[in-house]
């Protein structure tokens, strides 16, 4: 394609490349299909790690850009005909635009001087079935912005992700239409009930009790019926510095179970050779040894942080894990914080910032660590809950004088009375008598 043309321009396709291609995306049955965590999570952490308003997964139909995933868009669909991703699925590289207003393609273009006003455009070509490139994955941002060789290669990272889910699905519904029977599909699913079980088990025996001396940990760990990657835990250092942490593998299943449990054993051993009092360090050496090239092509999150008696601070590094909400109480007021954000999931990229904060850790301070499985709760529509919206029922609660600890226990017991968990849930509350 000439990277000049001027807008519109159409595209000239060979209707027998063009027909081969179509076959391909349909074979995949992505199109028109629900939302998927496996890819809103990755459109999701692309936009938090680049710090952009907009990233999706496109699908390029015959007359239609379709999103499979999006994070900050609306829309659900474009025409085709004005997408920048047509442009893309025929490269065999990245297509980045700096500036649209810059360059000849983005002259009154549709989505440049209208929503969402497109300023920067970052577009990998996804490759399906027989390497016909079916769609797109994007970062889109409002504003012009550079992206040096190093972005080039990150995105392409997240890209290749999306692109390993998208083939995956295939050969997922091709094993399934290997059974020959339902009474083989009942045997199996029994099978790997029993084996999720049992790796449940396993998974909770590698977590500590409950901590009730001069600090306070409790926790609860609710198993997802295809078993997650998560993990909870403490480490006493020393008589002054106590750890406390909680991980979140991606995806289901016993490799995300295993790679959970492996982490945590590093977490917990005595042998291994990290200074544990410093969170950074301590997230920096997970992030070098479950690079995701060895791991099955899991990432995962991971909240650390070290408590000091003596300072009465927690000095903690967050990578790419939900925000640490803090609790503090002052005479008949209490407020809840949600903590800074923090840096990268760990395993993706060799080296990661995750930057070290401390905070103030009185009597009158109580601190929740949790996974996302506690708010991103199902609903009959296909849509998913937020942060932010389990934030605002806490306030409302515990503004009404109910304690925090209590209130999420008892939205943990709703949410599962309703079904609406379909992801391993841990929480973990840590406080300090006075």
């Amino acid at each position: 394609m000439n990277a000049t043309l001027e807008w519109p321009e159409a595209l000239v396709l060979d209707p027998v490349l063009e027909s081969e291609r179509m076959d391909a995306l349909r074979s995949l049955d992505l199109l028109d299909t629900p939302a998927e965590d496996r890819f809103d999570r990755i459109t999701r952490l692309a936009a938090q790690f680049f710090q952009a308003p907009i990233a999706y997964v496109a699908l390029i139909d015959s007359d239609r850009q379709w999103f499979k995933s999006s994070y900050g868009l609306c829309q659900t669909q474009t025409s085709r005909s004005i997408s920048f991703c047509q442009y893309t699925i025929h490269r065999n590289e990245p297509f980045i635009i700096p500036d649209t207003h810059l360059h000849p393609m983005g002259r009154n273009h549709p989505l440049v001087i209208g929503e969402p006003y497109v300023r920067f455009y970052a577009g990998i070509p996804l490759a399906g079935p027989g390497g016909k490139k079916i769609g797109t994955f994007c970062l889109v941002d409002t504003q012009p912005r550079t992206f040096d060789e190093e972005d080039v290669t990150r995105l392409m990272a997240f890209a290749a992700i999306v692109e390993r889910e998208v083939n995956l699905g295939q050969i997922i519904q091709t094993q399934n239409e290997l059974l020959e029977t339902r009474q083989q599909l009942v045997d199996t699913q029994e099978k790997l009930n029993r084996e999720f079980a049992d790796a449940a088990k396993y998974v909770r025996l590698m977590l500590p009790p409950p901590l009730h001396g001069e600090e306070i940990v409790d926790w609860e760990f609710h198993p997802s019926t295809h078993l997650g990657g998560d993990g909870l835990g403490y480490r006493r250092i020393n008589d002054d510095l106590l750890a406390i942490y909680v991980l979140d593998v991606t995806g289901h299943g016993l490799g995300s179970a295993l790679l959970a449990v492996t982490a945590l054993e590093l977490l917990r051993s005595r042998a291994a050779q990290m200074d544990f009092s410093k969170p950074a360090q301590v997230v920096d050496r997970l992030n070098r040894t479950f690079q995701m090239k060895d791991h099955a092509g899991k990432f995962f999150s991971v909240w650390y942080g070290v408590y000091s008696r003596s300072a009465r601070q927690i000095t903690y590094a967050n990578a790419g894990h939900p925000p640490a909400l803090l609790v503090t109480r002052n005479k008949d007021k209490t407020e809840l914080i949600k903590t800074q954000p923090g840096g990268p999931v760990l395993g993706i990229m060799p080296e990661i910032d995750a930057p070290e904060t401390t905070v103030d850790f009185t009597s009158a301070s109580e601190l929740y660590l949790f996974t996302d499985g506690l708010y991103e709760l199902t609903d009959p529509k296909g849509g998913r809950g937020s942060y932010d919206e389990f934030l605002a029922y806490l306030e409302t609660q515990v503004h009404q004088g109910k304690p925090t600890w209590d209130t999420m226990l008892q939205w943990l017991d709703r949410a599962r009375d309703k079904q609406a968990i379909d992801d391993d849930v841990s929480l973990l509350r840590f406080a300090v008598k006075g």
